[in-house]
């Protein structure tokens, strides 16, 4: 379904279009051990791939993160006039979809420890700053509007 559901551009309001986009999942408890990270990335490059067709013409940044605190998978699209992310909190953007998906089946669903208070060693130590991996790519992808437009010899 998410990779024909219908985009909303909205190059005026950031949240509205990123709110509008958004999709998000979590696998049951009987799905989580059929679920792999390869999956995960198969899965989202075939969406990221349904996308750039669909979206041919227009210029988008398709994103994705784990969203710790609900658990889940999320991804969405915002225009790339934006010239930034719809977050309010500090992002390491990367290209590796594997990093995020990791971190999404291996560190949350298919480990039991996960958001269990640490072990109470009695080192008060300062936490780390907050800082969001997101996964981050243009669509269409560049590849794929050359593709679309044609070897550069035949343009003029």
């Amino acid at each position: 379904m998410a990779k024909d559901d219908l985009v909303e551009i909205d190059p005026d309001n950031i949240n509205h279009e990123a709110i509008s986009n958004m999709w998000s999942f979590s696998p049951t408890d009987e799905e989580t051990p059929q679920i792999h990270a390869a999956d995960i990335v198969e899965f989202i490059e075939e969406l990221i791939a349904a996308r750039s067709s669909a979206l041919v013409g227009e210029e988008m940044l398709f994103y994705c993160w784990h969203d710790a605190q609900c658990r889940q998978l999320r991804f969405s699209l915002v225009s790339r006039s934006h010239g930034r992310l719809p977050f309010r909190c500090e992002l390491r953007e990367t290209q590796d979809l594997a990093l995020i998906a990791e971190r999404v089946v291996n560190g949350d669903w298919r480990n039991e420890h996960y958001m269990q208070a640490p072990p109470d060693d009695g080192d008060e130590q300062e936490a780390a700053p907050f800082v969001l991996p997101v996964f981050v790519v243009a669509v269409p992808q560049e590849s794929k509007r050359q593709e679309a437009r044609g070897p550069a010899s035949l343009q003029g």
